[in-house]
């Protein structure tokens, strides 16, 4: 069992603070603006989402986690993050089940077996104090309930690892889909930072992975997530759209802030 590192402080560590916090974010002017319903159909997107505090990114993680609603019910939620930390493998896979204070998201054991399989390494001392994954799961917990989930932290966000990874994913069976999990440009006033956030979104939204890495390898463009958002749209071939792109300075003040953006991806081509 993985006990949350971030409650408390990405988020509350409280249950019911915990749900008034995340439907706080999907209220909040800067979110949907309502609380979603799962929908009853067969799900087929993957999502973009921030990775920061609640109170900074959650009303623009809500966004994705009202679209994965909208579109359905998956078997089991694929979580890839950055490694922050340094901590672990190049790519590691955790086995352990993830505790919140919404309760236990258990580990999809199929698919960490179909990856290990791919020379993949289970590390979960790589996700023991990583934040990136945890704290996306509880979003998934609010809305889907017992869910399972298969989480992946990249120290290694090369483009080669990305493919490495992707090629992995594609060999999953059922029916999952993948939460990439990414804040975008750190700490820059507010016209430098909507400025070159549009510049890495558009990267997204035109799949040019290329650029994305052009612009990452420059060190003046920050995402720190790269290597997440270039494996979906390596293993989801759809149409990319944006849903929102925000900040910490437009949700929370402050004179340097952090980009935050939200994404689907459809998980097949249009015929």
């Amino acid at each position: 069992m993985r006990k949350p590192h971030v409650a408390g402080y990405f988020y509350p560590s409280s249950k019911e603070e915990l749900i008034e916090k995340i439907e706080w974010s999907f209220l909040h002017p800067f979110g949907p603006g309502y609380i979603p319903n799962v929908s009853d159909e067969q799900g087929n997107i993957g999502v973009i989402s921030p990775h920061a505090g609640y109170d900074y990114s959650g009303p623009i993680a809500a966004h994705s986690f009202d679209a994965l609603a909208r579109s359905g019910k998956y078997d089991y939620f694929v979580i890839i993050g950055p490694n922050h930390t340094g901590l672990g493998a190049d790519i590691s896979l955790g086995s352990q089940d993830y505790l919140t204070p919404l309760g236990t998201a258990k580990i999809e054991k199929d698919a960490l077996d179909i990856l290990i399989d791919q020379d993949l390494e289970v590390n979960d001392y790589g996700h023991e104090m990583e934040h990136s994954v945890e704290v996306e799961v509880p979003f998934l917990q609010y809305l889907y309930g017992e869910i399972k989930i298969l989480p992946i932290v990249m120290l290694d966000q090369s483009l080669e690892a990305a493919k490495r990874l992707s090629e992995a994913l594609k060999k999953l069976e059922g029916n999952f889909t993948i939460v990439a999990s990414s804040d975008f440009n750190h700490y820059l006033p507010l016209e430098k930072l909507k400025r070159y956030d549009n510049i890495i979104a558009k990267t997204i939204i035109d799949r040019d992975l290329r650029a994305l890495y052009s612009y990452v390898y420059s060190e003046e463009f920050t995402p720190c997530g790269f290597g997440p958002m270039a494996t979906i749209l390596l293993t989801f071939p759809g149409r990319v759209e944006l849903l929102r792109l925000s900040n910490s300075i437009e949700i929370a003040g402050g004179h340097e802030g952090v980009g935050y953006a939200s994404f689907k991806i459809d998980k097949f081509k249009e015929q």
